[in-house]
């Protein structure tokens, strides 16, 4: 049943993906026994951040192109389970006007409880929106959407058989550590203040 629904997620997409460059999708699927991570752009959009991070005249033919983009996936996307990050290799870029990149996913746990999952590929675009699709086996379906919103990352908690987006990104200007920074110029700034202003009164 997974295998069908997930054909008709990537028929019904494929041309979603192939016009609009803000729109990807990152799918993680098991197949022939093997663990599949697959990243679904248009071309508009592999080059579009290939020249931005690495300049337009960076590559010269296909295959220096696709070695870019490997690099830049590599730099740009993980997957982390139970705190153990998953390796991918035989990584491959199939080049179109909807552009595909293959990997496998080589220690995929048999038992997860939960997934970080992280795809900044296209976070240069402005609008950019990746649909993170799971599908592995024996795990529950998910559908989660990435954007600039969410800094292109999720944490994935199992419970009931069914995942749970337990913890997202802060904004910094949300997180502990600038909070504490924040209040702590604050009461300095205030303590000189009111020292500055005593020295002032009684120069006076």
């Amino acid at each position: 049943m997974k295998t069908i629904n997930l054909i008709l997620l990537m028929l019904g997409f494929n041309v979603i993906y192939a016009h609009n460059p803000d729109i990807s999708s990152l799918m993680i699927y098991e197949q022939n026994g093997k663990n599949i991570l697959l990243i679904k752009s248009s071309l508009t959009a592999f080059e579009g951040e290939v020249d931005y991070v690495f300049g337009k005249n960076a590559y010269k033919t296909p295959e220096e192109f696709n070695q870019l983009v490997i690099q830049h996936f590599q730099k740009n996307c993980f997957i982390i389970s139970d705190g153990d990050t998953i390796k991918c290799s035989n990584i491959q870029v199939q080049l179109g006007h909807e552009t595909n990149l293959f990997a496998e996913l080589d220690n995929v746990p048999n038992t997860i409880n939960s997934l970080y999952v992280k795809c900044a590929l296209f976070q240069d675009m402005h609008h950019n929106q990746c649909e993170l699709i799971l599908t592995l086996n024996g795990l529950p379906q998910k559908q989660y959407i990435l954007n600039n919103d969410n800094q292109q990352e999720v944490r994935l908690k199992a419970e009931n058989n069914e995942w749970v987006v337990f913890e997202t990104a802060k904004p910094f200007y949300l997180n502990s550590i600038f909070l504490t920074g924040a209040a702590f110029l604050l009461l300095v700034s205030i303590i000189v203040f009111i020292a500055i202003k005593r020295q002032s009164k009684l120069a006076i």
